[in-house]
């Protein structure tokens, strides 16, 4: 597997996770926005909850584009691009 192939394979990883979290949260938030109804406490849990949920979504958005970048790279520019994706597929470990 070319190192490429290993980045993608490791982006598109961290991505669908991300993508978990994101749908983790959206439930997480449907069951406390129901049980906040009979509290008064609905702004708040609504407001942390989607400041989270928008964090992770800003998280996959950007992953997606540096994914794109990479995929767009040709074998030889994968290195330039490694350390953009850091948060992605991890620390460089030099092969």
């Amino acid at each position: 597997m070319s190192l490429k192939d290993e980045l993608i394979r490791k982006a598109e990883t961290q991505l669908e996770e991300w993508e978990k979290q994101a749908d983790s949260l959206k439930a997480h938030a449907k069951v406390k926005e129901a049980e906040a109804q009979n509290q008064k406490a609905s702004a708040d849990i609504q407001q942390s909850t989607s400041d989270a949920l928008r964090s992770v979504e800003e998280k996959i958005s950007d992953g997606r584009n540096k994914l794109d970048e990479l995929k767009r790279s040709s074998e030889d520019n994968v290195e330039s691009v490694r350390e953009k994706l850091a948060d992605l597929v991890g620390p460089s470990d030099k092969r």
